[in-house]
C-alpha cells in the first residue's frame, strides 16, 4: 500500500513539475525544472525496483543533458531570442 501512496505522490509531483516547464518563460529555468523532472522519475524507477533503469535516467537525464543545456546556454549567451 504505501509504495502505491509513494508512486502516488511522485506521479502527482511529476504532473506539476511538467506543468511548470509547459508555463515557464525563462530558459534557464525550463533547463532547472527539466533536471528535477529526470531526477523524479529516477526516484519512481528506484521505488518500481528498476534500479538500474533509475540510475541510467539520473545519470543521462538529470546529469549530463542538464549539463549540456548548461553549457549550450552559456556559449550562446547573447544569440538566444525568444519569440512569443
Amino acid at each position: 500500500m504505501t509504495v502505491f501512496v509513494t508512486n502516488m505522490l511522485l506521479l502527482l509531483f511529476l504532473v506539476f513539475l511538467l506543468v511548470l516547464v509547459i508555463k515557464t518563460r525563462r530558459l534557464f529555468a525550463v533547463v532547472v525544472l527539466a533536471g528535477a523532472y529526470s531526477l523524479v522519475s529516477a526516484a519512481m524507477f528506484v521505488n518500481l525496483d528498476a534500479v538500474d533503469v533509475a540510475f541510467t535516467e539520473a545519470a543521462v537525464g538529470a546529469g549530463i543533458s542538464t549539463v549540456l543545456f548548461l553549457a549550450t546556454m552559456a556559449c550562446a549567451a547573447g544569440k538566444i531570442r525568444i519569440f512569443g
